[in-house]
């Protein structure tokens, strides 16, 4: 495998790395490089969970109780991530039935600023859902590494 499909294929892979482990990930990847330690990395997940291993996660005792709170808090974080997507898009769609078919007199202005308003509300909960689920991938991965059994 040729080394510029390796990376891409290991930074697709810790797509939910913050800048500052991105970094890292790139100076490993260098040294990877320069080093052609190909026969200790055949294939690019063994690359990343030792990576991951190595310098992202440490030794941190993680229990089954932890995990239980994370996986509830998850499913409350994404049912409100996934009320606010689903309320900007039906108010937008909801605004765009005004132009089509009016039912009430409201000014033109107003139903603009709902749909725009609407649009930002649908827009700024796709980039939390992505964040969130960035963060809940790494505790996800930081519990397999590192749980206690």
């Amino acid at each position: 495998m040729k080394q510029t499909a390796f990376e891409q294929k290991v930074k697709k892979q810790l797509w939910f790395l913050n800048k500052k482990e991105k970094k890292l990930l790139e100076d490993k990847l260098t040294m990877h490089h320069q080093k052609n330690d190909e026969y200790n990395y055949h294939k690019p997940v063994t690359f990343a969970n030792a990576f991951l291993k190595q310098y992202i996660f440490k030794e941190k005792s993680t229990s089954s109780t932890s995990l239980f709170i994370m996986l509830i808090v998850m499913v409350i974080i994404y049912a409100l991530l996934l009320g606010l997507f689903l309320a900007g898009f039906i108010t937008s769609l909801t605004a765009v039935n005004y132009f089509v078919n009016p039912q009430v007199a409201m000014p033109v202005i107003n139903v603009l600023l709902i749909l725009i308003g609407a649009i930002l509300l649908a827009l700024v909960s796709l980039l939390l859902i992505k964040s969130v689920t960035a963060l809940f991938t790494k505790k996800l991965l930081e519990y397999k590494f590192n749980k206690t059994s």
